[in-house]
Parts: C-alpha cells; sequence; structure tokens
C-alpha cells in the first residue's frame, strides 16, 4: 500500500521525459571534485528538474528563469525605488496601476504578477531611456519558452531581455574594439539569455555556453530553436579535441559541461563572460575558472557579481576582494551595476 502511495521523484521524471538531460548528467563522472556542483547547485539543480517535470520545458521562462536572473521583488525593493526616481511620478503610477490591473500570469502567484510586471515596466522604461543606439528596436523577446505576457507599445517585453541589453552595453565598452571579439565563452549562462542577444545584435560572433544540466540542456534547445538556421555544436562527451575540432570550428553556437572546457585549446576565446554565478561558488570552485578563463581568453573578460554574499549551504562568504584577479590582468573599469545597486561589474584585459 506505501509503495502505491509513493510519489515518483522528479529529478527520475525529468530524466525520463528529457533523455538528453541523462547524459549531460553523466558527464559529471569526468568532473574535477573542485568543479562539481555546490551544495547549493545540488539543492537548485532539485528544484529546477522538479519544475521541468511539473511544468515542462515549454513554460521554462516562467518557472526556471526565476532561479536565474529573473526577479520576483516586492514594491519598495532597493531595485524598483530606483527605478521609480529614474521614470518620475507620473510613469510610475501608471506602470504601478496597469501592473495592479493585469490578469495573473499562469504558474505565478497574482501577487507575483503584479510585483514582476511592475518591475518589468519600470526596467523597460529606464533601458528605453539610455538607449542611446537603439537596440530595443533591433531586437525582440521570443515566444520560445513561454514568458509572461507583459505588453508595451504593442510589443512583448522581459527583465531578462533588458538586464542582458544592459550587459551588452556593459561588456561592449567604449575602450573594447569589437574587431577582437569573435569568440565569446560564457561560464554559467542559464538558458541562454545573454547569448540570445549577443547572438542577435553581433550576428558573426560564435557563442560558447558552459554550464552543467539541467541549465545547459534548456540553453540547448532555446537557442536551438530561436537561431533555426545557426550550425550547432549540440554537447557530446568526448576525450580528445581533435576529435571533434573540425565541427566545433565550424558553428556558431556550442554546448559544453565545465569540465570539457579543459579540452578546449589555450587563448582560443576573445572574450569571456561571468553573470551571477561565481559567487554562488566556493572559492576553491573559483580559482579554477579563474585559472582557466587565464588560459583560455585572448583579449577580454567581464564579470557581474554580488559585492558580498555567503554561498547557501557552504557556510562561504564570498567579497568582491576575494576574487583572485591575475596580477597582469588590466583593468578597463569596476562600476556598480546601473539597476541592482548590490551587483558590480568589471570589465578586463588581458
Amino acid at each position: 500500500m506505501d509503495a502505491l502511495n509513493t510519489k515518483p521523484d522528479p529529478a527520475e521524471t525529468a530524466l525520463q521525459q528529457y533523455p538528453e538531460l541523462q547524459e549531460m548528467f553523466d558527464e559529471f563522472s569526468n568532473y574535477r571534485q573542485e568543479i562539481l556542483p555546490s551544495k547549493y547547485w545540488e539543492e537548485l539543480n532539485r528544484k529546477n528538474l522538479r519544475q521541468l517535470a511539473e511544468s515542462g520545458y515549454e513554460n521554462f521562462k516562467r518557472t526556471l528563469a526565476r532561479n536565474y536572473f529573473t526577479w520576483i521583488v516586492r514594491p519598495l525593493n532597493q531595485q524598483n525605488r530606483f527605478l521609480m526616481r529614474e521614470a518620475g511620478v507620473w510613469q510610475s503610477c501608471k506602470i504601478i496601476a496597469g501592473a495592479i490591473g493585469a490578469p495573473r500570469h499562469k504558474h505565478l502567484k497574482r501577487k507575483h504578477t503584479i510585483f514582476y510586471n511592475m518591475l518589468t515596466n519600470l526596467l523597460w522604461a529606464y533601458v528605453e531611456k539610455n538607449d542611446s543606439e537603439g537596440l530595443l528596436k533591433r531586437i525582440e523577446e521570443p515566444l520560445e519558452g513561454n514568458p509572461p505576457r507583459v505588453m508595451r507599445d504593442g510589443r512583448l517585453i522581459s527583465q531578462d531581455l533588458a538586464n542582458s541589453l544592459m550587459e551588452y552595453d556593459a561588456i561592449l565598452h567604449p575602450q573594447l574594439d569589437r574587431r577582437d571579439v569573435r569568440t565569446i565563452l560564457e561560464l554559467g549562462p542559464g538558458y541562454g539569455r545573454t547569448a540570445y542577444v549577443f547572438l542577435n545584435l553581433q550576428p558573426g560572433c560564435r557563442y560558447i555556453l558552459v554550464d552543467i544540466p539541467p541549465a545547459l540542456y534548456v540553453a540547448q534547445r532555446y537557442l536551438t530553436a530561436v537561431f533555426p538556421d545557426r550550425k550547432i555544436f549540440p554537447f557530446r562527451s568526448f576525450d580528445d579535441f581533435a576529435d571533434v575540432r573540425q565541427e566545433f570550428e565550424a558553428a556558431d553556437i556550442i554546448f559544453l559541461t565545465p569540465n570539457q572546457i579543459e579540452r578546449l585549446p589555450n587563448k582560443s576565446v576573445d572574450l569571456c563572460i561571468n553573470i551571477s554565478s561565481l559567487h554562488e561558488m566556493r572559492m576553491d570552485q573559483i580559482r579554477y575558472y579563474f585559472s582557466e578563463i587565464d588560459r583560455l581568453t585572448r583579449h577580454y573578460f567581464y564579470f557581474k557579481q554580488w559585492k558580498d554574499t555567503t554561498v547557501p549551504f557552504e557556510d562561504e562568504t564570498i567579497r568582491e576582494a576575494d576574487y583572485p584577479i591575475p596580477e597582469d590582468w588590466k583593468l578597463v573599469y569596476r562600476q556598480q551595476c546601473a539597476v541592482q545597486h548590490k551587483f558590480f561589474e568589471a570589465l578586463y584585459a588581458l
């Protein structure tokens, strides 16, 4: 009787629904100890797998995306207060009224719908106000992944697109020579929100996404769907780069697990990016990744992290000064992030 009442394990259910996931998890046996997921990411992976099993890949922008950089915050959160000051009283009141009156998004509670809509519209207004290059007119939020329907001037908008455009602008700083940026590697890209922006606005670039599953699975499926004409190097296990070199170098979008970056040639990447994931690692993991970034990268490294955070379940605090920046890296700039004031962002020339 007890066996009949036992609920299936969500992780097992997700792996049965999405067989490619199992192949990615099988690669864990080839990881160094220092790059196995932290206890925090083990817990977050269980949540992600449960959401995949319960709501499906088709709705990941309403479920998994909230575990990355999609914010559901209260009206008086620092981000909202800053953005309301920037928008002014009249526009802020209009946005708040619209958020309250909007229908509830499926997979979100009523109050979370209001919080999401409010921050999304305020953030979009801020990006629109500061969009000197007219980037917003050149890009739109894809329907893939079923994003919450928030419309502005007849267009679907999102927090992820607004934040990614701000990151894109910060990375392509005036002191960065865009001609030097052909191959980009992003460590911890989540479902690929920033990759989507670069691949749209810099169509000549090649993008390497390095992450653990299930994020890597979602990113691979997502970007393959929204860029059907690009050449894809899907994840697969390989022991020697020579075995895949030809296909790898011909691809526009490449998907790897973290252990596989060790097999890439030295100085084979022009720009390396990490957004909001190094601060979720132990220091031994951070040191490992900085060593690999230094080995792989020819020109630039950009990262965006909490100024000060304690890694859940690890009892380890990571502060800005703790990051092991090599002495020969040249700081291009370091600044507080424009909207998320508890974050800093920095660009280095290597």
